[in-house]
Formats: C-alpha cells, structure tokens, sequence
C-alpha cells in the first residue's frame, strides 16, 4: 500500500507559522523557554518536551510532530479505558466510542501538528479518568489523589484552558457528589499552590493583551462555529454540517429523553460538565472582561461529544447502532481523507528556491523578513543567511518576545532594509522579492 501521500501532508510537509513558533521557542535554552512563555505565550510544559525531543532525534518535521501524533493515540486508548470505568460491563461501546475519536476530522488535524493541542486532549481524558478514580477513594487512600495533582500541575502548565477542565470536576462534584468535595479540596489546593510562581506572569499577559488581542469577541456565530468544527472538522468539506447535525440531533434527542425520564446517572452529569462548563466559563470572560473563546482550545470537546453519542446510541438494536455508527464514520472518514490530502506550501519550499536562486550568483545579498514570517525563515534558512527583520509591524505581543530573544542572543536583527544595495525579502504569503535599488 502507497502511503507516501501521507508523508507528503501531514507528517513531513514544511512547518507552517505555528508550528515555526514552536520549533523557534523550544530550540532556546530552557531558562530562555521560560522566559518567553511568560512573556507572550502558553505555559511552557510542551516546549519543553518538545526542546528534549529535538535535541535528541534532530528537529524534523516528521520527528517533533510524532509527539502530537503519539498523545493522540494515548487519548483514543484512554477514552476506551475510561468508558469501560463508567460501564464495566459495556466493553461494546468502549470500542465504538474509540472509534469516532480516533477518526474525529479535528482531533485527527492537530494529531500531525506541532502544537500543544493534542497534549490537552489527552490530558483533558486521562484527568478524567484520574478524576473519577481519586473521587472514589476510600479513606487512607491516597494514590489517585496524589496523581490527580501531579497530572493537575502538567496540565496548568501546559495550557490554560487546563483550568476549565479541572472546573468541570469541580461542577460535577457540586451538583452530584457534594460529598465527595472534602476529599478532593487537598489536590485541588495543591495544584493552584503549584501554579502559584506562574501567576504573576499569568496576570501580567493579560494586561498586556487586555483590549488588543487577537481573538475576536463572541457574537452570534461563535458556539455554532465551536460545535461544527469540533464535530465536522477544521476544514470546511461537504461533510462537516452533516457531521455537526447528526452529532448535535443525537445528543439533543437523548437530553430531552433523560430530563422527561429523569434518567440522568453520574456518568452522564460528569459527561456534560466536561463538555459545557469549559464553554460556558471562557464565553462568561469573554462577554465581561476580555475575549478569550477560541475554538481550538476546546478540541478535547471532542471526547465527551464521542461519548454522550454512543451512549445515546446504546439504546438502539444492536443493528440500527451499527448503521449509525457506519454512517458517521463514512463521514469523519470522508472529512479525514480532505484534510490529509492538503499540500500547502510552506516556506521549506521558499527557501529552497532562495537557496537556488543564491548559488549559482554566490552573492552575499541579505535576506529579510517580517515579523509574522520570522519563525519559519529563520528554522528553514539560517544559519545558511543572514536574515535581518524589518521593524514594519513590531508589536509587543503575539511572537514580539521570541524575536527579541533572539535578537537578544545575536540570531538575527532588526533593522531597516538598505536603499542603496540589493536584498533578498521573504513574504508571509512564501514570495521571494528581489529588491534592488532601482525597483519602484
């Protein structure tokens, strides 16, 4: 089976902007990771195991976006353990619950993207699973206490919508296990008590940010767009709205059942704080304070959404569950096969045709670039050329950080193009401008 398509997109295709950012902060020294983390960026807990990754097996597109690829597979595991924890006996829908998250358009997406996303998912499914271990303790019992903190601390310094995820523990707890909040208050303490040293930095991102962020502020489209891509994709293809539709129907059909039934179990109020409270918390910021909603934080969403599915479906014959479950996977599997076939061009294929271009002259021309392009160039071309960053667009956050660290180490500078002699200009948009002094 020819599988060098595969190869070609998703695994060893050109590092886009993003990614370029994380392979530009995790090649610094650890103390510089901190430093530029609290200055502009997410916690630092991937970038670290990304900086470990690259030093040891090289920074190849393949190699640091395994590590993605390798949590995404951890969660589809996870959610099956999990699903059997909340229904020992139901090991059938274990597997079917798997098996939509392992082909969901959007966790598929960021499962071979140099990003911190697919480290949540996981994180948000084995917290889970820790959770409702560590709740059920027994006094003198400790073990999954502990761990729940030691998992709590990875995750709030992964990301921080980490905190939403651990509020939708404390929301079910308060609606149906008031009890059990005591218990639980001790790693609940502790893992605030580990984030404490971050907090200062934490608060002081967002006065940095606060009014001039680039997440835009929520209006009628937001919850609508966060439903259709989490379920249908990233990717818009003629299968994400049927996607969305079929997964938003059969959830829906199946609360409108419980509430007149009064079936709700454990599991299911679990399952549905999981899902909403880390909309409902970031939409409350968003509306009072300052925008934080974005969709792709919550791809974990995913997972609860998998599994209020199937045990929606659980009611069904056996047969009409496996035509349904047929149905959505010709689907995510239809969405899957577009995303992975994107090619796009990446500034690897830039500076390709730069080096090209330069050789055959030997000229000593400098290459400049502007901020929004400055990872990529930098990671794809130096230390072949110098690249120089223009001061066009300098902003004080969203990457400004980075630049400055590495202009603080002597990598690169900032400075204007020269109007006398020629120079190499490199694009956001992966153009190669050859400026001379006569060009207009």
């Amino acid at each position: 089976m020819n599988i060098s398509w595969l190869n070609n997109t998703f695994l060893t295709r050109g590092f886009w902007g993003d990614e370029a950012w994380t392979i530009g902060i995790s090649k610094l020294p650890i103390t510089e990771i901190i430093r530029i983390t609290g200055e502009d960026f997410h916690p630092p807990f991937y970038y670290f195991l990304v900086h470990y990754l690259g030093l040891n097996l090289g920074w190849g597109e393949l190699t640091i976006r395994i590590l993605s690829t390798f949590f995404f597979l951890l969660a589809t595991i996870t959610t099956y353990h999990l699903v059997r924890r909340f229904w020992t006996k139901n090991r059938f829908s274990a597997i079917l619950t798997s098996l939509l998250v392992f082909f969901s358009p959007i966790l598929i997406t960021y499962a071979f993207e140099a990003r911190s996303y697919g480290l949540l998912a996981f994180e948000s499914v084995l917290s889970a699973y820790v959770f409702w271990q560590a709740k059920s303790e027994k006094k003198k019992q400790y073990k999954w206490r502990i761990l729940y903190f030691l998992l709590g601390a990875i995750m709030v310094y992964t990301h921080y919508y980490a905190w939403f995820i651990l509020a939708a523990h404390a929301t079910y707890l308060l609606i149906s296990e008031r009890n059990r909040i005591l218990p639980m208050l001790t790693p609940a303490f502790a893992i605030l008590a580990a984030q404490l040293p971050w907090l200062p930095t934490l608060f002081g991102q967002v006065g940095q940010v606060k009014g001039d962020y680039w997440i835009g502020a929520i209006n009628s489209r937001t919850h609508m767009e966060f439903f259709l891509r989490v379920t249908g994709g990233d990717l818009t293809t003629p299968w994400q709205s049927p996607l969305a539709i079929t997964f938003g129907i059969i959830i829906l059909i199946d609360f409108i059942y419980r509430i007149f039934t009064k079936t709700t179990s454990k599991q299911y109020i679990f399952l549905l704080s999981w899902l909403l409270t880390p909309v409902i918390l970031p939409t409350i910021i968003s509306l009072t304070f300052m925008p934080v909603f974005f969709y792709r934080y919550l791809i974990f969403s995913a997972i609860p959404i998998s599994i209020l599915t199937i045990r929606a479906l659980s009611r069904l014959p056996k047969a009409l569950i496996l035509i349904t479950m047929l149905a959505l996977i010709y689907m995510q599997v239809r969405v899957d096969l577009k995303i992975l076939a994107q090619h796009p061009r990446s500034m690897r294929e830039t500076t390709t045709e730069l080096n090209q271009l330069k050789s055959p002259t030997l000229n000593d021309d400098p290459v400049y670039t502007v901020l929004p392009s400055f990872a990529e160039v930098m990671h794809y071309t130096a230390p072949y050329h110098e690249i120089i960053i223009t001061p066009e667009g300098l902003v004080q956050f969203s990457g400004k950080s980075l630049l400055d660290a590495y202009v603080r180490l002597g990598y690169t500078k900032i400075e204007k193009p020269p109007t006398s002699t020629p120079y190499y200009f490199l694009t956001p948009e992966k153009e190669i401008k050859y400026i001379t002094p006569s060009s207009p």
